[in-house]
């Protein structure tokens, strides 16, 4: 076996390592040579093959069945397997990157408020420490860090402070829209994170030109690839087929076309 065969399924291996096989006829009375794709008699008892995955499973005849015959194909759904789950993997790991957004977005806003509330307390206890840094003199210290950014957040009356919470929270909610509509894999959110990842590129290589630093070209790289991603792999907009094609590649790689293609002949599996 060459090592193309033996790691061609690794997202599978990895997916049932972490759920489980699945299996169908644990539960049946008898087996037939209709149930080979999934189940067969061997020496011994019963060798059960997962669906995802493709290892044949050995297991004892039920000691109490609770169904007369194995399951028949349309009564049972293939779980995704092949570059539909590698796909699935592509769209959660990009949603966690969005949930990281969620977070500090989140956590952005309601600081903005919490500011926005008490901004004269705030600002009033800023000054007193800058006076008690400089000995009466604000002008004899170059303040660096969080106090010199805050006399910047200062300039702005609470309204406005309010305003750019209430932007930061919207900003906030569309990434947890992406979030959650790509951790489900749904082809809308596909579209909506395409967008929402285009539009800040050039923002991102403007700030490259003002300034490069190792956190600006990381997020560029990313969010680049994953415009690349939804593009080409996802075929949006029509390309390479568009959705009638991407549709026809999951009945194709995650269906029982799939299965059959890898299913061993009739004898002992392995």
């Amino acid at each position: 076996m060459s090592r193309r065969e033996q790691t061609g399924n690794r997202y599978e291996l990895i997916t049932c390592s972490l759920q489980g096989h699945v299996l169908v006829g644990t539960d049946a009375e008898t087996v037939t040579d209709d149930d080979a794709f999934a189940v067969r008699l061997g020496s011994g008892g019963r060798w059960y093959r997962c669906l995802r995955c493709d290892v044949w499973v050995p297991g004892e005849h039920p000691a109490s069945p609770t169904r007369e015959k194995v399951p028949t194909r349309d009564e049972i759904e293939v779980p995704a397997r092949g570059p539909v789950l590698r796909d699935k993997y592509v769209l959660r790991l990009i949603a966690l990157d969005r949930a990281t957004h969620v977070v500090v977005l989140g956590t952005l806003a309601i600081l903005l408020f919490v500011f926005g509330r008490h901004h004269a307390v705030l600002q009033r206890d800023y000054t007193h420490i800058m006076d008690d840094l400089s000995g009466g003199d604000p002008g004899t210290i170059q303040v660096r860090g969080i106090l010199a950014h805050l006399k910047f957040v200062f300039a702005y009356s609470p309204s406005h402070i309010y305003e750019l919470g209430i932007v930061v929270t919207a900003y906030a909610a569309l990434e947890a829209t992406e979030m959650v509509g790509l951790w489900f894999a749904k082809r809308w959110a596909e579209y909506l994170t395409f967008i929402a990842t285009l539009v800040f590129v050039p923002l991102e290589v403007y700030d490259l030109i003002e300034r490069v630093t190792v956190f600006r070209v990381l997020a560029f790289v990313i969010n680049v690839a994953i415009v690349l991603y939804l593009l080409l792999a996802k075929r949006l907009f029509g390309l390479r087929g568009g959705h009638k094609a991407e549709d026809e590649r999951r009945r194709t790689m995650s269906g029982w076309g799939a299965v059959d293609r890898v299913t061993p002949a009739a004898g002992s599996p392995g």
